[in-house]
């Protein structure tokens, strides 16, 4: 079976995996997630716009790396 890989440092996100005992390891992307916020933003991006690309962005910089492996790249909306 593939590993499942985190593509981010949030406690969060893998107590949420933990608790529903799926088991991952934890790889961050390292994405300069303000820059591509900026850019989006500036861009006429909604906050859910943003956070989709950012996901798909951290996954794809960690799935560059483990091939073959299954990645999983999440993000957070907050819009007030």
């Amino acid at each position: 079976m593939k590993s499942i890989i985190l593509a981010s440092k949030s406690i969060v996100r893998k107590k949420i995996l933990d608790e529903n005992k799926i088991e991952c390891k934890v790889e961050p992307s390292n994405l300069d997630e303000d820059e591509v916020k900026k850019s989006l933003i500036n861009q006429g991006a909604t906050p859910e716009l943003i956070s989709k690309n950012l996901a798909e962005l951290k996954a794809n910089k960690v799935s560059q790396r483990r091939l073959g492996e299954i990645v999983l790249g999440a993000d957070s909306v907050i819009d007030l």
